[in-house]
């Protein structure tokens, strides 16, 4: 228990009640705080930017579920700084894995096990509004209902599907263990019966599942197949696609050699933005006390595209390598991932980074490329995500394992070609005490937050990063896809797209210099009467009252000296832009050419055609601004035709 007096832990809440997610390392933001042990935080964000942020609270002398919701800053939105008791039902002593997600309504699902009956762990299901209103029940869903001490349902996760149901998968343990799954509709409605879905089998053990939505109406579901002890299994590990009625439409093998531990549970499980996955782990196949970390990748055919059972991400075999985390470029077809390597005798630790690419080759070289040296610093990856074309890695710092006194959090941003968007790795939390179980959300825009526990006593603590490496909500994002071109009169035409939060103005800039301040309701300008060069552009956002973006990608052009004999001067080349990609329904479509119509074409991955528009010729320039598209999660291809020419590109749905 805290040695806190109740007046000092009230004024902690109406501190962290009345502040945003700090800008500053050194003073991270506190969530939960006070008497009692605040632990294991699990983390949302919704479409609109609001946080859901659930923690486990022992101040009553039991372990209590509890939920937070904030805006964007970090506002804390319901009156009671602490959130609201989502469940006071009865917790073990020690507490598992679980699970918090957010639908595309802006509810929040809560999947936990409890032992309110007979004292045997069974799994619940809570559902909450954003005025803090529980549905469905306000004891929760049960979806298991055991009743013997002789069965565990134990470490529920969940996924609010892009369909609108959810599904929860556990483990039920007994003399073996099981794998259940349930199918729950957004209104409450258990759809496979009692006791959902089972994953079993005679003399081997089930565990450990994880959750992707394919973006195809279809769920991917990853398991393992454990035989031998408990603390030492031969674990191999799959993944099967199952449709919306849990028929099975392929199972695939993605490591059947073994190695893995039994401390190897829930492993980097990633969308390949294909319909597809990406799994990463680390073993001891060789069985030489050697461990190395591996990557694989099953299409949405279930066709794995990488080596069997794996596809080494380091070719280092001597030193040792754990805990890889991955970041997926879906339309390059990119995997980054991040993990720590140690001597043989694990006396000094790194932290290394490696590109691969869904076929399995190492991209940055056969051992990748070594961020932080082997020494006596303890950098550990804890998280890692993709957002436009830079991949970030959250990893913590220590002077020494587990130093309690000396612990730090930093993010590193790295693009494909190795640049970074940053001048150096960003710290997140400088504050130097112990932290534990990290959940990590990332919104649509870019932006994301680590929550976390810290200090010996157990707080939850939680930290905004925004793609520009600032911290807190004081983010000015940057004009995004600047593209443009030179008409046959030799006048430039730019056109970008409107960043995630509206600018009073923007700023356009040539060869480095301002030359032109545009309105905020205008994304595209004209630059005439150049001289005949090479120029530069990029474009900046302003907010109010005086703060500058940083600038937008920058573009070259070329004005030609003269008109050619047939009276043009610099036709544009055709060019097709899609903006945002992914996008969820509202997305802007561009193409540039000169006085020529167009018709576009868009295909899913079967070669469906399943959206058709003609465009009139006359103009130099077309924007479809704001066209609605609803299509489900996936990937599809935008096919452009102009003059028989055919531009291409493939584009990703994410809600």
């Amino acid at each position: 228990m805290k040695r806190l007096s109740l007046i000092f832990a009230v004024l902690i809440l109406f501190i962290s009640l009345n502040a945003q997610f700090s800008n500053s390392a050194s003073t991270p933001t506190l969530f939960a705080g006070g008497t009692g042990e605040q632990v294991i935080p699990k983390i949302a964000i919704c479409n609109n930017g609001n946080i859901y942020l659930a923690r486990f609270d022992n101040a009553n002398g039991g372990y209590q579920v509890w939920l937070q919701y904030m805006d964007a800053a970090g506002n804390l939105l319901w009156q009671n700084p602490q959130g609201i008791l989502v469940s006071s039902f009865p917790q073990m002593t020690w507490l598992t894995e679980w699970d918090l997600d957010v639908d595309n309504l802006g509810n929040a699902w809560l999947t936990f096990q409890d032992i309110r009956t007979a004292e045997v762990n069974n799994v619940m299901l809570y559902k909450v509004d954003a005025s803090g209103n529980i549905l469905l029940s306000d004891s929760g869903l049960a979806l298991s209902s055991d009743t013997s001490t002789d069965f565990s349902n134990m470490s529920p996760l969940l996924m609010c599907h892009s369909s609108g149901d959810v599904y929860v998968a556990w483990q039920r343990m007994s003399t073996t263990t099981e794998i259940h799954l349930q199918k729950i509709s957004s209104t409450g409605d258990i759809y496979w019966g009692v006791n959902g879905l089972v994953f079993a089998e005679d003399a081997v053990q089930y565990t450990w599942p994880q959750l992707l939505d394919s973006g195809d109406g279809n769920l991917l579901l990853k398991y393992y197949v454990d035989s031998g002890p408990f603390w030492a299994p031969n674990r191999q590990v799959f993944v099967t696609k199952l449709t919306p009625d849990g028929t099975p439409l392929w199972n695939a093998s993605i490591n059947t050699v073994g190695g893995l531990t039994a401390w190897e549970q829930i492993i980097p499980y990633v969308s390949d933005g294909n319909g597809g996955a990406v799994l990463a782990w680390y073993d001891d196949r060789n069985n030489d006390m050697i461990n190395e970390v591996y990557m694989a990748r099953v299409n949405s055919a279930g066709t794995i595209t990488t080596p069997e059972n794996g596809a080494l991400i380091s070719n280092d075999t001597f030193n040792q390598q754990y805990y890889p985390k991955l970041a997926v470029d879906s339309e390059h077809g990119y995997v980054y991932a991040w993990f720590r390597t140690t001597d043989p005798d694990q006396n000094n630790v790194g932290l290394a980074r490696q590109l691969m690419d869904f076929s399995g080759n190492r991209l940055w070289g056969d051992n990748g490329v070594q961020i932080i040296d082997q020494g006596t610093l303890y950098p550990d990856p804890i998280a890692a995500y993709f957002y436009q074309d830079t991949a970030y890695c959250y990893y913590s710092l220590a002077a020494s394992p587990g130093d309690a006194n000396n612990e730090h959090l930093k993010v590193n941003a790295i693009r494909s070609d190795q640049s970074s968007p940053w001048s150096a790795d960003v710290f997140l939390d400088s504050s130097g005490s112990s932290k534990l179980h990290y959940d990590l959300g990332v919104s649509n825009q870019g932006w994301s937050v680590l929550a976390y526990e810290e200090g010996n006593n157990y707080d939850i603590y939680a930290m905004r990063i925004n793609p520009d490496g600032t911290l807190g909500s004081a983010y000015y994002p940057a004009p995004q896809s600047l593209a443009g071109y030179v008409d046959n009169q030799g006048i430039v035409y730019l056109n970008w797209q409107a960043p995630s939060l509206a600018p009073s103005q923007y700023q356009v800039y040539m060869n480095d210099a301002l030359i032109l301040t545009i309105s905020a309701d205008l994304t595209n300008c004209s630059i005439p009467d150049l001289e005949a060069g090479n120029y530069s552009f990029y474009v900046c956002a302003v907010y109010p009252p005086d703060h500058i973006s940083l600038p937008s990608n920058t573009i070259n052009l070329t004005v030609l000296p003269e008109a050619v004999e047939d009276g043009t001067q610099n036709p544009a080349i055709p060019q097709l832009a899609v903006n945002p990609n992914p996008f969820k329904n509202n997305l802007t479509i561009s193409y540039w050419q000169d006085k020529s119509p167009a018709q576009l074409t868009i295909y899913n991955l079967r070669g469906q055609k399943i959206y058709e528009q003609s465009f009139a010729g006359g103009q130099n320039s077309f924007v479809a601004h704001n066209l609605h598209l609803d299509l489900p999660n996936g990937v599809y291809l935008f096919s452009l035709v102009i003059k028989g020419e055919r531009l291409q590109k493939k584009v990703s749905v994410i809600k």
